[in-house]
């Protein structure tokens, strides 16, 4: 059986280390990231300060830091949580 795998194409910081992700299928998920603050990352320690931790961006479908750390796409996919939007209620205004 083959494994498909969904591949973000756009990621939000949305605070306290979560990012919110698009895939490539159209679904939205928040990934969080708080147990990066207590790891031991070794050279990749820099992403445990927020400000640096925001500098990601996503390259063929790989969410990545310039540090050089990134994540697989199925673990973003397989750990995030689903998204739940709320559609913007319409209004009409009056002239």
């Amino acid at each position: 059986m083959d494994t498909i795998i969904h591949y973000p194409v756009n990621a939000t910081y949305i605070g306290n280390f979560k990012l919110l992700i698009e895939f490539e299928n159209g679904k939205l998920k928040i990934c969080d990231f708080k147990e990066i603050k207590t790891k031991d990352l070794k050279s990749f320690n820099d992403l445990k300060r927020e400000e640096y931790f925001k500098k990601f961006h996503i390259e063929d479908g790989i969410l990545q830091w310039p540090n050089g750390y990134d994540c697989a796409p199925d673990f973003l996919y397989d750990t995030g949580k689903p998204a739940l939007i709320k559609p913007f209620k319409r209004t009409t205004r009056s002239a």
